[in-house]
């Protein structure tokens, strides 16, 4: 189970949450474990989940019968245990669409399943998929949105205060017969939630960090004066394939390089993001081809340096805006007093997997603070960029202890130079 559920119970406490209810792709796969298929395809509102507060109440998740049925136990598996399943209108006919006077819910359209040809003999996952048409055929809700009305009832949480992120849903359900649901806007409860890692995510992510530093390794490899951007991140995305990831981005300037190819004596960073199952690796390092010059060797060194107070400072209790403070601070006493950036963040199924402002918030320092608690995953994000000299970066994953930090990465961010 990704769900880390004592953590998710303990939030909802703090807001005095009856229970959360997911319409963003990564909220549903956190709350279920379960990907939709659709998702992947850049469709919204097909798939939903709900965690109620009380422990006793059913966890429910919504699919698609005719797309993502096959995919339940086979390929994404669910803990959830009130799966309901929404027929596709396509080409069929709905009858006379009448509502059911039970549930008050419309009639959906019939689906059991995709045609079986007559005789032919079926392997044992295809007679798993049509059993499992069968098994829901007759419990099918007409549209998502019903799905998740049913859900929602089947937990009891008709009359409750709920946590979302995505409130028009909700306001949907206060129009189809709910009116006794309060919505909370919950973006950020959700990643308040994340934050804390469970086991199941830690492993997820000790491999993502691992493929994905892989990965800046065979773009090191191939970088030389002269080399092409598009030959690196063949190299890196090539790389996180192999290793059964995917490949967000690698970048070494916001547009690309400078000369529009390698050339020797310019700093250049290297700095990526892949994810594994959805769960990211993050990591930055820095090159340089042919002899550094010793303002870089220096500005280095000073980032190192910065870099171990913070590795120093790290266990549970410490903010993010103190870590901020030291890194820079020690950095710009280190011999780079131009230095002036430190982003530590939370990964996770974010890049950025803490809370954040949203619309009219009122925040100083361009973003909430947080404290370090154990099990959650954290990257100190130190880039340095200026124009007509070069770039530096420094970044590795670290997992808070009860006590300390554990490194996914490697954590070693040397200067590397790279023979011209």
């Amino acid at each position: 189970m990704l769900l880390n559920k004592d953590r998710a119970y303990a939030v909802m406490d703090k807001y005095g949450l009856d229970g959360l209810v997911a319409s963003t792709a990564i909220n549903v796969y956190y709350l279920t474990d379960y990907w939709d298929l659709f998702s992947s395809g850049g469709w919204t509102f097909n798939s939903y989940a709900v965690l109620p507060r009380r422990e006793n109440a059913p966890a429910g998740l919504v699919i698609n019968a005719a797309i993502n049925a096959e995919r339940l136990t086979e390929v994404t598996p669910t803990w959830v245990p009130n799966v309901v399943m929404f027929s596709d209108y396509s080409g069929r006919s709905t009858g006379d669409a009448g509502v059911d006077p039970k549930t008050g819910e419309p009639e959906p359209a019939a689906w059991n399943g995709w045609p079986v040809r007559a005789g032919a003999p079926l392997t044992p996952l295809e007679q798993t998929w049509a059993d499992r048409a069968k098994d829901h055929a007759a419990r099918m809700a007409a549209t998502p949105a019903w799905g998740l009305r049913r859900i929602l009832k089947d937990a009891g949480l008709e009359k409750a205060r709920l946590g979302t992120d995505d409130p028009r849903v909700l306001g949907w359900m206060n129009n189809m017969g709910l009116p006794g649901i309060d919505a909370i806007e919950a973006t950020n409860i959700f990643r308040e939630i994340r934050m804390v890692k469970s086991d199941a995510e830690i492993a997820l992510m000790r491999k993502a960090a691992i493929l994905n530093e892989a990965g800046v390794e065979a773009a090191l490899a191939i970088v030389h004066d002269g080399a092409d951007w598009a030959d690196i991140e063949r190299a890196y995305f090539t790389e996180v394939s192999k290793r059964d990831g995917k490949g967000r981005y690698i970048v070494t300037t916001l547009g690309g390089l400078p000369h529009g190819k390698v050339v020797p004596g310019e700093a250049m960073f290297l700095d990526s993001l892949a994810e594994y199952d959805h769960y990211l690796g993050d990591i930055g390092r820095t090159l340089v081809v042919g002899e550094p010059s010793e303002e870089l060797l220096r500005r280095a060194r000073a980032m190192e340096t910065g870099w171990e107070a913070a590795c120093e400072m790290i266990r549970p209790g410490i903010t993010r805006s103190a870590l901020t403070e030291k890194t820079i601070g020690v950095i710009q006493k280190s011999g780079f007093p131009e230095y002036f950036y430190v982003s530590p963040h939370s990964l996770g199924l974010e890049h950025t997997d803490n809370p954040l402002p949203l619309g009219d918030d009122v925040y100083a320092g361009g973003e909430f603070d947080f404290v370090l608690q154990e099990n959650m995953v954290i990257n100190i994000d130190m880039p340095y960029f200026e124009l007509g000299w070069g770039t530096l970066h420094l970044e590795d994953t670290i997992r808070v202890t009860k006590d300390g930090f554990e490194a996914l990465t490697s954590n070693v961010s040397r200067l590397r130079v790279i023979d011209a």
